[in-house]
């Protein structure tokens, strides 16, 4: 029942405390935030990955030998984005490849092998990356490299290779 001066059809406080609450601040701060986040944590899996290849750089040009160089091929999608490959990744494809150096050529198998169980092939990583990377250098999230598809479509090859 409406209490004094309140007809039937007129909302009572606590309705419009719910009605005029802005949930446009919300919204609106929540992408200005998700987007700060994700440039920051880019912008520190770029530094991390930056750090490392600059200490394996030193480790690779202090070697006695010339190993050969390990190539692998990235799927680059119709988009033009590969998987983003983290300091983490590369660590420890670096050390399992690393691990097969001077070993017969028939023991590659198993290099690939262990490079799987690790979830390190190209096809792993480009259905598992959070991140994709295009040729510019520009590293933006899966959705922004998809259109939002669940999974890259794959477009062509791009070959990158590492010195082991």
């Amino acid at each position: 029942m409406p209490s004094a001066g309140q007809t039937a059809d007129s909302p009572d406080f606590s309705d419009l405390l719910s009605a005029n609450a802005s949930p446009s601040p919300t919204p609106m701060a929540a992408p200005a935030s998700a987007e700060r986040a994700e440039s920051g944590a880019i912008a520190r899996m770029q530094e991390e990955l930056a750090a490392y290849k600059r200490e394996r750089d030193k480790v690779v040009r202090n070697r006695t030998s010339d190993p050969p160089a390990f190539q692998m091929a990235l799927p680059v999608n119709d988009r033009g984005y590969m998987p983003y490959v983290t300091a983490d990744q590369q660590k420890l494809m670096d050390r399992i490849t690393d691990s097969y150096l001077g070993r017969p050529q028939h023991e590659m198998e198993r290099m690939w092998d262990e490079l799987r169980a690790n979830g390190l092939t190209p096809e792993q990583l480009a259905r598992t990356a959070a991140y994709f990377v295009n040729l510019d250098g520009e590293v933006v999230s899966r959705a922004v490299a998809t259109g939002g598809q669940r999974t890259a479509q794959q477009g062509s090859t791009a070959w990158t290779a590492s010195s082991v």
